[in-house]
């Protein structure tokens, strides 16, 4: 009956026909066939079984299932198989069979094209959501109050904040500076750039401060950009920042280094000229002195003037040492051993300042390669500047560590005054000292001693609570110590 309907129907039908499951099985692994027409019942078993067993090899083809008349529960469990339709063993079905037949052609056509389109869609999903989920900069989406609802792997990373302490929080609960002052400027200017994005425009490149989690500051240069959906409406914003501290430090490194070797130049120059007419003027001092007819008054000027002419003489030589360092002989050293003979040479003034020290050396730590004569003047000084910033005593904890790329560290903490933030930028600048007879010259030349050995040097400091000075220096030997 169904093939005189598909004959009478006028269309260019080929038909195949078996009679087994078994026999099917074959034929459609041998051949590509547009619909399969299977019946409930076979004599070498269940169609239905046959058909999961053509589903298990892989047979992909829409099939069409005879079921009894008025079975509906072997029709749904047909269904279930992913039978595309089914029609009762009758005459009126078999007549109506061609309709039938184009429209699992092209149902099923339109379902392989559906289930195309979502693997393309979910695959073009999954692989954009792998660049920006491990994408290094941090990129954030929050909703319009402000709420997080996206935090990639790059956001954890740079502020220390895994996905599940912050999805629903805001940013200001826990990046935002601890300064009062610095976190109410933020939030007004926060609050500014949200509402340009709520009309649609783009905040590009603008720096803040974060705090990570484990208490450093950062600098971020942060774009906003709003967040629409399917309708083009606003439902939110992205953040992509990039931690640019790094960046900054160089720059000011950068800036600070030419700023030097200007002054370097002018300073060797004013330092020469100043040192014969000050022999001169030391010399004459001196043969007044041994006059023996000197009242006790002239006797007391000449010998504070002679003094103020040495204190000259060793800012004079402080100056050609930072204008003009003396030469350096490099040697593969532990820099334990170099931190422990520093100590050790102001045991004295620490016991006189009621001064507790600490020492933490790292252990494994590589040789690095160094003038140990130069770099214990560089912890002396900054050993030095810690005590006078501790009037009234306190602890002075010094460590070495590990870097990447086989780096080592040099950290030194003390428990004084703190710096001013007014004034930390300034403290590597020559002259500049906040001590009544301090030369100003002393951090100056550290940190021209630590360019010389490739190494940098960072400070942290907060009023009331002291100051932390990290020294870094370079993995392996120093290529270039010249």
């Amino acid at each position: 009956m169904i093939e005189d309907s598909l004959k009478s129907s006028g269309g260019v039908y080929h038909i195949e026909r078996v009679f087994t499951g078994e026999e099917c099985l074959k034929m459609l692994q041998k051949e590509k066939f547009d619909i399969l027409l299977l019946d409930y019942s076979l004599p070498d078993g269940e169609g239905l079984e046959w058909l999961r067993k053509f589903n298990q090899s892989g047979i992909g083809i829409p099939t069409i299932f005879i079921t009894p008349q008025g079975d509906p529960k072997l029709s749904l469990e047909a269904m279930k198989e992913g039978v595309f339709d089914y029609i009762n063993r009758s005459a009126e079905c078999a007549k109506a069979f061609p309709f039938v037949v184009n429209r699992a052609v092209e149902g099923y056509t339109l379902m392989v094209e559906k289930v195309r389109l979502q693997r393309e869609l979910i695959e073009t999903k999954n692989f954009l959501e792998s660049i920006v989920d491990r994408a290094g900069d941090a990129i954030s989406v929050i909703d319009l109050e402000g709420k997080i609802i996206y935090w990639n792997e790059g956001a954890e990373k740079i502020y220390g904040y895994p996905k599940d302490e912050v999805m629903g929080k805001k940013v200001s609960q826990f990046l935002y500076p601890k300064d009062e002052k610095l976190r109410a400027e933020e939030e007004k200017w926060m609050d500014q750039w949200m509402a340009r994005v709520k009309n649609g425009e783009v905040i590009p490149n603008v720096e803040v401060k974060r705090q990570t989690k484990d208490g450093r500051e950062i600098i971020t240069s942060m774009t906003i950009s709003p967040l629409r959906d399917a309708e083009g409406r606003i439902i939110g914003a992205t953040r992509i920042c990039k931690d640019i501290t790094q960046l900054r430090k160089t720059e000011e490194r950068l800036i600070l280094t030419e700023r030097l070797s200007s002054l370097g130049e002018l300073t060797a120059g004013v330092a020469h000229e100043l040192r014969n007419p000050l022999a001169g003027i030391k010399i004459n001092t001196q043969i007044l002195l041994r006059k023996k007819n000197l009242s006790e008054t002239e006797r007391k000027i000449l010998k504070s003037t002679e003094e103020g002419i040495e204190k000259i003489q060793k800012i004079v030589d402080d100056m050609l040492h930072f204008a003009k360092p003396k030469e350096a002989h490099f040697k593969l050293e532990e820099i334990n051993e170099v931190v422990e003979k520093s100590l050790a040479i102001l045991q004295t003034k620490f016991k006189k300042s009621n001064i507790f020290t600490l020492f933490e050396g790292g252990r494994g730590l590589p040789k690095v390669w160094i003038d140990i004569h130069q770099i214990q003047q560089v912890l002396i000084n900054l050993m030095l500047n810690s005590i006078q910033a501790m009037e009234k005593g306190g602890t002075l904890s010094i460590r070495t560590f590990l870097e990447k790329n086989n780096g080592v560290g040099v950290e030194i903490k003390d428990t004084g005054v703190g710096i001013p933030k007014s004034i930390l930028k300034k403290i590597f600048d020559p002259f500049f000292s906040t001590k009544s007879e301090g030369t100003g010259l002393g951090l100056s030349i550290s940190l021209k001693i630590l360019e010389h050995h490739g190494a940098t040097i960072d400070v942290e400091s907060e009023e009331g609570k002291g100051s932390v000075f990290t020294i870094h220096f370079p993995g392996g030997k120093f290529s270039n110590p010249t």
